[in-house]
């Protein structure tokens, strides 16, 4: 059973994730603590003390992460200790560590060694929280497919064989091409760019699963490339890492501020550097492998034909499986309501309003992760569930759709008239009662929206 205190934290943090930082150096593991929770979870510490791992609590976390300096060699047996403390439920194990030490570290999901800014370790963290979401809902949707379409369904593996492209911008300084040789030796696929005006034509013509920025004599144009591609759905979630000078590069915190995902010092061996790119590259490739894959299964049956994201048949027979899962593990869970309304001074012709919604419809599928599932239930109306998100964490979510979408111009099909933009409505209502069916969660969200029942608000499983 759970501990007092433990209750007392979750009803403190009701919706927040949980890591918990296994260490032997408080000191140093309380700057990453800190970043964790900048980044919206709830962390609890235990310490080793060489013998004993004190403070573990009973419930398990999200993810357990090992910030780890003096007895590196005994994280191997502690691992194996909190896995069967844990069990049945499978979290990752992250180690954030100060040197290699002799051990085995296939004990860990992931390691990370340093130089390594606490944002870094951070992304990291969450990075293999999601995946692991990632895998639950593939599992959701699989079933869905087969108990409720009829749909059996397989992963491919074919894009994940390719050879990673990794885009380089900058000069080509000595440190820059050693590392670019580097990655050529491991067969991957480089392309360089020398300038921000080329880095953008490749950017916008190809894709790429990471970006490395020349950021040795200077931050710029660096920190402007980084920004840009987050206000650019197509762009968003490519990570991009600096290699800078550790003597002179001062703009680490404002790096990760523009999304900078790493930070990388030139002086560091070429294998940890070329290392740390294809580790994000992998993440990013599985990501967005993933999210093509299950975010357009199932057909003609399931999908929305204009938009590529689900339609209402889907939605509201995944929804019911979500809701009981969301049950199941005491998380959250959120819809996200949007009514899309032409913005102009003049009247556009519908076919043109019809293709700004669709183009729409997949900027919102662009914008939200893998384990989101966006739907068109209206020719104006869309909806996206969050699993594992209260309303309050949603506001950032929001904030980023409706940055991208209100700097998005359509044409009118009159050069006379020029561009049309887009305005959103949205509503966001949240799995309050134990028993609330999905029919009944999907209704409330469309009832606020556009005050038109959609669904028949029976309390239904």
């Amino acid at each position: 059973m759970a501990t007092q205190n433990e209750i007392s934290a979750l009803k403190a943090h009701p919706s927040k994730q949980t890591v918990l930082i296994a260490t032997d150096n408080l000191h140093e593991s309380s700057y990453i603590g800190t970043a964790l929770e900048n980044q919206g979870y709830h962390v609890q510490f235990c310490e080793f003390d060489g013998r004993t791992l004190k403070g573990t609590p009973v419930l398990a976390p999200n993810a357990v992460l090992f910030v780890f300096s003096d007895y590196i060699e005994k994280t191997p047996t502690i691992i194996t200790a909190l896995k069967k403390h844990f069990a049945p439920k499978d979290i990752p194990f992250i180690g954030a560590l100060t040197r290699q030490g002799n051990i085995d570290t296939t004990a860990f999901d992931s390691v990370i060694f340093p130089p390594a800014h606490i944002t870094q370790v951070a992304n990291r963290v969450s990075s293999m929280i999601r995946l692991g979401q990632m895998e639950r809902e593939i599992i959701r949707r699989v079933d869905t497919l087969r108990e409720d379409f009829d749909i059996d369904y397989t992963l491919s593996d074919e894009a994940l064989r390719n050879p990673f492209r990794i885009l380089f911008i900058g000069k080509a300084s000595p440190d820059f091409m050693v590392i670019i040789n580097a990655l050529q030796k491991k067969n991957v696929e480089v392309v360089a760019a020398f300038t921000s005006f080329s880095a953008f034509d490749f950017l916008h013509e190809r894709t790429f699963d990471a970006v490395v920025m020349n950021a040795l004599d200077q931050s710029e144009p660096a920190l402007t490339i980084s920004e840009t591609m987050r206000r650019n759905a197509k762009l968003f979630h490519v990570p991009t890492l600096f290699l800078v000078n550790p003597e002179n590069f001062r703009d680490h915190d404002l790096a990760y501020q523009k999304g900078a995902r790493d930070i990388i010092s030139s002086r560091s061996d070429t294998e940890e550097i070329s290392g740390r790119i294809l580790e994000l590259a992998n993440y990013h490739r599985i990501h967005s492998q993933l999210k093509r894959e299950f975010g357009s299964v199932g057909g003609t049956e399931c999908l929305d034909a204009e938009t590529g994201v689900f339609n209402k048949t889907f939605f509201t027979a995944h929804m019911r499986r979500i809701c009981e899962a969301m049950r199941l593990t005491n998380e959250p869970l959120s819809l996200m309501g949007i009514r899309l309304r032409p913005n102009s001074s003049f009247e556009v012709p519908a076919p043109k309003i019809n293709e700004a919604f669709s183009q729409v419809g997949t900027m919102l599928k662009s914008l939200v992760r893998m384990q989101d599932v966006t739907a068109r239930l209206d020719h104006d109306v869309f909806m996206i569930a969050f699993p594992g998100h209260d309303r309050v964490s949603l506001a950032p979510v929001l904030g980023r759709i409706s940055g991208i979408v209100d700097c998005a111009a359509f044409e009118s099909g009159d050069s006379d008239k020029g561009a049309f933009t887009i305005s959103l409505e949205t509503v966001i209502v949240e799995q309050m009662e134990h028993d609330e069916s999905s029919d009944l969660l999907i209704d409330t969200a469309i009832s606020e929206l556009t005050g038109e029942p959609a669904f028949s608000s029976k309390k239904t499983a």
